[in-house]
């Protein structure tokens, strides 16, 4: 597994000393807005932001940055819908298809919006174990009212942790197959259809071999959607309040801004 992907990784940072609840609250709050930024002076100030917490993390900016990379293709592909799809005064034109100033911007704020939220992401899964965050996300949906839909807050949870652990699984695998495609001399440049059925069946049949590995475990351990201890017992300090106390300013102020 490519451990420098989307994965915990120990250490004795402020960040990894925070409850699992006030880095989830944070998240949410700042992933707000990301999403709500139209100017990149906004955006600016998130990097800036990002910037600070990954020094605090103390694992290194370039940890952070190599969770971009799975993304690259999708960032480009977005980027040059944009920049074809906006409209406005033309900068090239092939043809039918025409690159625009405002297409550029727009593509550009589309795409710092997406590696923002793909970055406080790794922040979260980086100093957060995942059982922790597990029970983290339990304790704050405890309170809503899921058992009228049919569900727990332990099921939600435990569904929402393991979607998030299986993403540096199946990067992981994915990396396997391609090193083991390579070794048996596939050129994607000359064969890109038969070397996407190369890697796809491949990846479909490994991911559905670890979810069923995954089922089996859990049947063995006679797991019920009902209420469980855990190992851990979570607690708000006057860190995790001093903490969201200053993030909350600063989306007030970026709101405001």
């Amino acid at each position: 597994m490519n451990e420098l992907f989307l994965s915990y990784l120990p250490g004795k940072s402020i960040l990894h000393r925070l409850d699992p609840r006030t880095k989830l609250i944070s998240v949410m709050l700042l992933s707000i807005v990301v999403l709500r930024a139209s100017t990149f002076k906004t955006i600016g100030l998130l990097f800036c932001i990002f910037f600070t917490l990954s020094l605090l993390t103390r694992l290194g900016i370039r940890h952070h940055l190599n969770s971009l990379r799975p993304m690259l293709l999708f960032f480009i592909f977005i980027f040059a819908v944009q920049a074809m799809s906006s409209g406005g005064k033309d900068l090239v034109s092939i043809g039918p298809v025409a690159i625009s100033y405002e297409g550029i911007w727009k593509g550009g704020l589309v795409i710092s919006r997406f590696v923002l939220l793909v970055l406080f992401a790794s922040l979260l899964l980086s100093t957060t174990r995942p059982a922790l965050l597990t029970l983290g996300i339990e304790r704050m949906l405890r309170p809503l009212p899921l058992s009228l839909l049919g569900i727990s807050s332990y099921d939600l949870a435990i569904m929402m942790s393991i979607s998030m652990r299986f993403v540096p699984l199946m990067y992981g695998n994915l990396s396997q197959i391609l090193q083991a495609q390579f070794s048996r001399g596939m050129d994607l440049n000359r064969h890109p259809l038969r070397g996407f059925s190369s890697m796809a069946v491949p990846m479909i049949h490994g991911t559905m071999r670890m979810a069923e590995d995954l089922a089996m475990a859990m049947e063995s351990r006679c797991y019920q959607g009902v209420h469980r201890t855990s190992m851990f017992e979570l607690k708000m300090h006057k860190a995790d309040c001093f903490s969201l106390f200053i993030v909350t300013c600063m989306v007030i102020f970026l709101f405001s801004f």
